[in-house]
């Protein structure tokens, strides 16, 4: 702008006084005096106009004085843009209502919008309220209700909210009411039921209505019919069962039956749960019972026989189900045991002949036996048959094998045995000769035998002259019969032995002189009666009792050899009067003292 007036003073000066012409400095074909801008050839004229951001052709602000062209951008000559940065609305409306989210649900109005050739994102006329215009899909308030026990389903007053943007209920609120149990997860609906358990036993009562629940009834509801209950208010009563009068307390009744609604271990004074009492006045007996056999005669035993017997848990006595034949007559109460027996002349309780039947009582009868065995009949101290298998016919208690069988009592008679009894007899007819015995002949009569050997039947001693043993390794001389060896000997009598090579001797009792089988001692010199041990000695040059290493073995009697000692620890072997090493004697004074 301040250009343009420059360019006008300047043109005012150049045509005053001077007879010069109009000027067009930038050739646009508009002299200078006129040119609002005369150096710009795309502007000439100067208009009042307002600033065109968005090109709608309406401008925003105030008015101001512009050097424009022929166009007409980013300028206009008209103002009141009401939205300076979009070109789709320029102009103020009033009196309508807001539906920015083209729902056709209107916001609270009427307003003043601001709008283009069309009336987009608002409405002439009040629709149903939009509860949330930045939304289409939403336009309506959602009831929402409590959910206290977070099952799902809510209770009590409902909230309004506005569910934009799939935005959830509050939390702790849902969209489904209705809970019937809002303090209990476990229920939330009533459902119809057409029976009822009330006390769970099992047993159901026809009864319709609903019931507080959840997915399903809850226990005790049902649909569906189950057993017929007496008492629903009692699990321990069900069905009805029947009862019969029991006047004796038996536990079975009499009469026709009475039903009762009771439970198992309820019964009513004088009644029972079980009828047909064979008995009524008589609380032992209420049942018939078969048996297989009675004792008619009350004697204890029976015999067979069946029918039925008014009876408790058991039979009574005198019948049984069991067949038993244990009375012969069961019209005399005597007689009731069968016995087959024979006749037992002798007495001796084993009996002979055949078989006899006979009724009598527990014992057998007198003069019978139930045995037949009886080998003697008319002899009382044999009645049986033994075996035996070995013989003693000389009576010295040594037997033979032999075989056989004979007629004997309690055990078989003497001379007769089932096993050997002292030994082996080799003659059993001679009570002097029992048993077989090796034996040697002894000529030089010293006790031990030699040569072959021969057997002998005799009463178990070997006589003379024979023996035993045979081992007489001279049988010519009595004072020799046996071989002895010796490994050691003594041959200059000292009574030290020294080891020789083994060597045997035929002898008596004992060895020979000098010869011996142990050692006695360990003689170093067996050729000199004065040496016989060995030891160590160590010399004793300044003869004080004590000598000096080093030692040396030597063969010796019963004294120490002159010049020689037992003691090897003297500290000077050349001065008697010196033994020990005081220091050594110090130094292990020390050593023990520690």
């Amino acid at each position: 702008m301040m250009r343009t007036w420059v360019w006008v003073a300047l043109g005012l000066q150049l045509g005053c006084g001077g007879g010069v012409g109009s000027r067009d400095l930038d050739g646009d074909g508009h002299p200078a005096e006129l040119d609002c801008d005369d150096a710009n050839p795309a502007v000439w004229r100067s208009v009042t106009a307002w600033a065109d951001t968005d090109g709608d052709g309406f401008g925003e602000g105030g008015p101001s004085a512009r050097c424009v062209g022929d166009t007409t951008k980013g300028w206009t000559q008209q103002g009141g843009d009401c939205a300076p940065l979009d070109a789709t609305r320029w102009r103020s409306v009033s009196g309508l209502y807001p539906d920015a989210d083209g729902d056709g649900a209107t916001g609270a109005g009427p307003v003043t919008g601001c709008v283009g050739d069309s009336l987009l994102g608002y409405r002439e006329q009040a629709d149903p309220p939009d509860c949330d215009d930045g939304d289409a899909t939403v336009s309506a308030l959602a009831q929402a209700w409590a959910d206290a026990d977070l099952d799902g389903v809510g209770a009590g007053d409902a909230i309004t909210w506005c569910p934009s943007q799939g935005r959830a209920p509050p939390q702790g609120y849902v969209l489904t009411s209705g809970d019937c149990a809002p303090r209990d997860a476990r229920f939330w609906q009533e459902l119809p039921f057409t029976s009822r358990d009330e006390d769970g036993d099992g047993f159901t009562v026809a009864r319709q209505g609903t019931v507080c629940a959840g997915s399903s009834l809850p226990a005790g509801y049902a649909t569906v019919s189950g057993p017929a209950d007496c008492d629903d208010h009692n699990a321990r009563r069900t069905a009805r069962v029947e009862r019969w009068w029991d006047p004796d307390g038996d536990g079975y009744g009499d009469g026709s039956p009475m039903l009762r609604c009771e439970a198992p271990e309820e019964s009513t004074p004088g009644e029972t749960f079980q009828g047909g009492d064979c008995a009524p006045g008589d609380s032992s007996r209420w049942r018939p019972l078969a048996y297989a056999s009675r004792d008619a005669d009350g004697d204890g035993y029976l015999s067979p026989a069946t029918g039925e017997v008014c009876s408790g848990y058991w039979l009574p006595l005198g019948y049984s189900q069991a067949v038993r034949n244990e009375d012969c007559d069961d019209g005399n109460r005597a007689l009731f045991h069968a016995w087959s027996v024979h006749a037992d002349a002798d007495g001796d309780g084993v009996g002979a002949g055949v078989a006899t039947s006979i009724c009598g009582t527990a014992t057998v009868p007198t003069g019978y036996s139930t045995q037949a065995t009886d080998c003697a009949p008319q002899d009382a101290t044999v009645w049986r048959m033994l075996g035996f298998t070995r013989r003693d016919a000389d009576g010295d208690t040594y037997t033979v094998a032999q075989t056989g069988e004979l007629c004997a009592g309690t055990a078989l008679p003497a001379g007769y045995a089932t096993q050997p009894l002292s030994g082996e007899d080799c003659d059993d007819t001679n009570a002097a000769a029992l048993r077989n015995v090796t034996a040697w002949a002894d000529t030089d009569g010293d006790g031990v035998g030699a040569g072959a050997s021969t057997v002998l039947c005799t009463n178990g001693q070997v006589p003379s002259p024979w023996s035993a043993s045979g081992t007489d390794c001279d049988a010519q001389d009595a004072t020799r019969w046996q071989d002895l060896s010796a490994a050691h000997a003594d041959r200059d009598g000292d009574g030290f032995t020294a080891p020789i090579p083994t060597q045997t001797f035929c002898t008596g009792k004992t060895l020979p002189t000098p010869y011996f089988s142990q050692a006695v001692g360990n003689d170093c010199d067996d050729a000199d009666a004065n040496r016989y041990r060995w030891t160590y000695l160590y010399r004793d040059q300044d003869a004080d009792g004590v000598g000096a290493t080093p030692r040396q073995m030597t063969c010796l009697g019963p004294a120490v050899l002159a010049g020689w000692s037992r003691y090897g620890d003297d500290a000077d072997d050349g001065d008697a009067a010196v033994q020990t090493d005081e220091a050594a004697e110090e130094e292990l004074s020390l050593i023990l003292d520690l």
